[in-house]
């Protein structure tokens, strides 16, 4: 049922981020006599991926959270689009490249919304990362699907994830650089889209005890995940 919900609010915003990102974008790094993929090139490429993913969605984990269960299938839904792209023949680096753009241009915009959100409950810049980080913590990042430890911060948000489904689930379909690439490295642009800077040294998906996420509301050096 779940898979069917996300189809149905999710598929639209999905199919346009993929055209957006993907016409006329380079099929081949390394070969450009082989062209761009043309806009029915990429409506095969979602109609393929659709058709995938509806066949690995029922093995998805079943989380206890409707947030957890929609960021699994939406993990589901990423490797779908990144089989369907080694299928073709792209090379893994790039397959994942182009999917973290696509995933990127989604996030973007589902965080804009929940950044509004915070501008109308809080007037002071210092606090409305803050408020945002913990909107998400409410939906869709919550426990238990996702278990984290809160941490003293002086100056913006500080916690220590364990516990990540979205992790587990690429994990297990061996293919971490996947989540970490169009996953996980998107925090990064994101504190500095709400004017604040994250560091984090550690993550799960790369094999780590825990995501050690670091927010700061000002702008500082930035160290991405290895």
């Amino acid at each position: 049922m779940d898979s069917f919900w996300l189809k149905i609010f999710y598929s639209a915003a999905i199919n346009w981020a993929a055209r957006a990102v993907l016409v006329g974008r380079l099929k081949d790094r390394r070969r450009v006599e082989s062209g761009r993929f043309t806009r029915r090139e990429v409506n095969d490429f979602l109609k393929r991926m659709w058709k995938r993913y509806k066949r690995l969605a029922p093995d998805a984990p079943r989380e206890k959270t409707f947030g957890s269960r929609l960021n699994v299938l939406l993990a589901c839904l990423t490797l779908s689009g990144f089989q369907t792209f080694l299928e073709k023949g792209v090379e893994r680096k790039y397959a994942v490249e182009m999917l973290a753009d696509v995933t990127w241009k989604l996030y973007r915009q589902w965080s804009a919304v929940v950044f509004f959100i915070a501008r109308v409950i809080t007037r002071n810049p210092a606090k409305r990362m803050e408020t945002a980080i913990n909107l998400f913590l409410r939906f869709p990042f919550s426990p238990p699907g996702y278990r984290f430890e809160r941490l003293p911060a002086a100056d913006g948000v500080s916690l220590d994830m364990l516990r990540c489904p979205v992790a587990e689930y690429f994990k297990s379909r061996k293919a971490a650089d996947l989540c970490i690439e169009s996953w996980c490295n998107l925090d990064f642009a994101l504190a500095r889209m709400w004017g604040g800077s994250l560091e984090r040294r550690k993550t799960l998906a790369a094999g780590c005890d825990r995501c050690d996420f670091r927010f700061f509301n000002k702008p500082i050096f930035e160290v991405k995940t290895h």
